[in-house]
């Protein structure tokens, strides 16, 4: 296994300097005082708290006031600040307390743990839901527990809310807080669990507003102008104006994924359900604005709802490219992220990784055994069988498009015909003869890749079926495993979600990516390569869930862990990670589902992979547009050896 980074003795270095840390002697404060303006030196009441609150750099809690506190250590004197008027600790610093050695300096210096450290920096974060303030530091900060303990000593020395301070124990931070008092010690997910409202997709939509539970959900007549209010988190949404969940979601569940390629308002109110303040709204035609800080119901007309409706139907479409040329099955390796015409985006992005080389000369880890069908076969397969007319059928009757019902009936049916009909005989054994030529394994996994499929502006994510095929188990047979996962190319939600995206469904094909399958896995997590809740930070969004539970459907009470990975060499100029938790598994007693040493060889992968997809798309500099430039990345950690495998990559907008 690779080292991960090759800066350990200087980290441990900057250890030894920090543990080496004095108090140093008092000095005044400097004459030219702008004014009680940019801070208070104490805060005495709600009121100062108020004046000087502002807005969290990141949005990955809600319900959040925050104050930017500064201790000076040559001063000896705390500083609680502006924070409306100074965002950032370092605008302060330069700009009242007189530092002069520019921002670069300062990111280097005073988040370390060098003696020349002039600064102490944290939030200050008040937490509605919990009724609780913590003190928070930067993830990357080498701060030492002496410090802490004496940051701690003078907030609560100077605040009124002394009985409700906590620090926030959170990643590295914990390995400072033994000398802390332990009621004075608050977990994240503590935090989480207190939360009772969650911004998911922040948009604005018209549609009526229908308030549907569990029980009733499956059998409800939903229409495409539905604004959906349930009371449990559903595995599948079908196409509506927005939705309202009394369960919290995660930013890469499957609901919360359809919502963003929807574009539509998604957001969890765990008190919403018997809101008296909410009747009023049901069955009625509103707008929902979903916001950082709440949701927002109100009656429309329906002038304005037409308007709304027309602007989104007036968007352009997308004309999908479909070779159904080329015969034969493809070795992953003669595959890359420009044959999606040919293979489908999954298996296109999924050669394309098998290309990417890590620092240290070798391969990210992909499943093996791997190869893909093109089209051809499936077009083969259609045409061979007289298909064609039923899917003509469907796309070009408007009596059958526009009635749901009949789109629905019609639609099953012609994948009713795709799985009735028999495979060529000749493609079906060159399938299984490929299979064989890999002994080590017997089962495979049959992954759906449509050209409808992990493409700019659409991921498709959760719409399409991947099916286990086995040389050993007639019940889970190589023939069946292909026919299911063609015939998922027509399912009613996948038809919907397209015509919803304006992709034209003409040149619609769908190919295989087959790889060996797996046993069981000892974690299944999801990865964003940018920070989804801080615009323009070098970051990675982890969600991560034990064993197969579902981390894009999780069931009640089996919400994933969820964390970041920062990078400091962005900021600071280390070499380093920082994770960052936001929750914690229940499933694995809140406990951290990756050994340290996983997560930072996940995050070699995942920097690679960034890098490589970037450079791909034409970018080159190193900058804002790098950091906001994503992947969408599935990994498992292989239950018998712990090796990390990367098992998808898509481009996510």
């Amino acid at each position: 296994m690779q080292k991960p980074f090759s800066i350990f003795l200087v980290y441990l270095s900057l250890c030894f300097l920090g543990a080496c840390w004095q108090p140093p002697q008092k000095q005044n404060l400097p004459t030219t005082v702008r004014g009680e303006e940019d801070y208070l030196s104490m805060l005495t009441n709600q009121s100062d708290f108020d004046a000087l609150k502002g807005v969290p750099l990141s949005n990955k809690f809600s319900e959040v006031d925050a104050i930017k506190v500064v201790y000076d250590l040559n001063r000896q004197k705390l500083f609680f600040m502006n924070s409306r008027k100074y965002p950032y600790h370092y605008n302060f610093c330069a700009d009242y307390l007189g530092y002069s050695r520019g921002l670069s300096t300062f990111n280097t210096l005073e988040y370390s743990a060098l003696p020349g450290r002039n600064y102490l920096l944290a939030n200050l974060n008040y937490y509605h839901a919990s009724d609780i303030y913590t003190l928070e530091f930067f993830v990357d900060d080498q701060i030492s527990a002496a410090q802490i303990k004496l940051l701690l000593g003078e907030v609560a020395q100077y605040a009124y809310f002394k009985d409700k301070l906590y620090i926030l124990s959170n990643g590295s931070i914990q390995e400072r807080l033994a000398g802390i008092d332990p009621a004075r010690i608050i977990s994240v997910d503590r935090i989480f669990g207190d939360l009772r409202y969650q911004p998911m997709v922040c948009a604005k939509s018209y549609g009526y507003f229908q308030k549907v539970g569990k029980s009733d959900f499956e059998q409800y007549n939903f229409t495409t102008k539905d604004i959906i209010f349930t009371d449990f988190l559903p595995n599948d949404l079908p196409f509506c104006q927005g939705v309202l969940t009394t369960e919290f979601q995660t930013p890469l569940s499957h609901i919360n994924v359809l919502s963003q390629n929807r574009k539509t308002p998604n957001c969890a109110d765990k008190r919403a359900w018997n809101d008296p303040s909410l009747q009023k709204f049901i069955g009625k035609l509103v707008s929902f604005e979903v916001k950082q800080d709440s949701f927002y119901l109100k009656e429309a007309s329906l002038e304005e709802a037409n308007a709304y409706w027309l602007q989104k139907s007036g968007e352009p479409g997308q004309i999908l490219r479909c070779n159904t040329k080329k015969k034969g099955l493809l070795d992953i390796k003669r595959i890359n992220m420009f044959d999606v015409d040919i293979v489908g985006g999954k298996a296109a992005n999924f050669g394309e990784l098998e290309k990417i080389v890590l620092p240290n000369g070798t391969k990210i880890p992909i499943p093996e055994a791997a190869f893909a069908i093109p089209f051809y076969y499936y077009k083969a397969h259609i045409d061979r069988h007289v298909l064609q007319p039923q899917i003509d059928l469907i796309l070009q009757s408007d009596s059958i498009s526009k009635n749901r019902t009949l789109l629905f009936t019609h639609l099953k049916a012609l994948q009713d015909s795709i799985l009735a009909k028999p495979l060529d005989p000749v493609f079906l054994q060159t399938v299984v003869q490929k299979l064989k030529s890999y002994p080590a394994y017997t089962e495979f996994r049959f992954r759906s890749s449509t050209n409808a499929e992990d493409i700019p502006g659409f991921s498709g994510a959760g719409l399409y079926t991947s099916k286990t095929g086995s040389l050993v188990n007639p019940e889970k047979s190589v023939e069946k495993a292909i026919k299911k996962v063609w015939a998922s190319l027509w399912s009613p939600r996948a038809f919907e979600e397209r015509v919803n995206a304006k992709i034209d469904q003409k040149n619609l094909a769908m190919g295989v990516l087959v790889h060996r399958a797996f046993g069981t896995e000892e974690v299944n997590g999801v990865a964003i390569t940018k920070d989804l809740y801080r615009k323009s930070y070098p970051a990675f969004t982890i969600n991560a869930q034990k064993g197969e539970a579902s981390v894009v459907s999780p069931e009640k009470d089996e919400m994933p862990e969820q964390f970041l990975i920062k990078y400091s060499i962005h900021v600071t100029g280390m070499n380093k990670i920082a994770v960052d938790y936001l929750a914690h598994s229940p499933l694995n007693a809140y406990q951290p589902l990756l050994q340290d040493a996983e997560i930072q060889l996940l995050a070699v992968y995942l920097d690679a992979i960034k890098r490589h997809f970037y450079t791909a798309n034409g970018y080159k500099a190193i900058n804002e547009v790098f950091f906001d430039f994503a992947m969408d990345i599935e990994f498992k950690l292989d239950k018998n050896t712990r090796k990390i495998y990367i098992k998808q990559a898509r481009s996510f907008d």
